[in-house]
């Protein structure tokens, strides 16, 4: 069994800052979904990315990448 995750890397501003930092967290999905092969996890982990880069591109969210895997539960 497979789970998906994502690492994003986003520019913030932290409090008095005059320049942008850049911030990577891991996440997860909630609720969380399993699969069975590895080529199951690859392609809805391309759909994740694809719907996830377009709702920041929407909403202007300032990103430096984004990468999801999977891994192996």
């Amino acid at each position: 069994m497979f789970k998906m995750f994502a690492i994003m890397c986003i520019l913030v501003w932290p409090d008095n800052a005059t320049t942008s930092e850049l911030k990577c967290t891991t996440h997860y999905e909630d609720p969380p979904r399993t699969f069975a092969t590895i080529n199951e996890c690859n392609t809805a982990g391309y759909d994740k990315l694809e719907t996830t880069v377009n709702g920041f591109e929407q909403l202007g969210v300032d990103f430096e990448s984004i990468q999801v895997g999977c891994e192996k539960i």
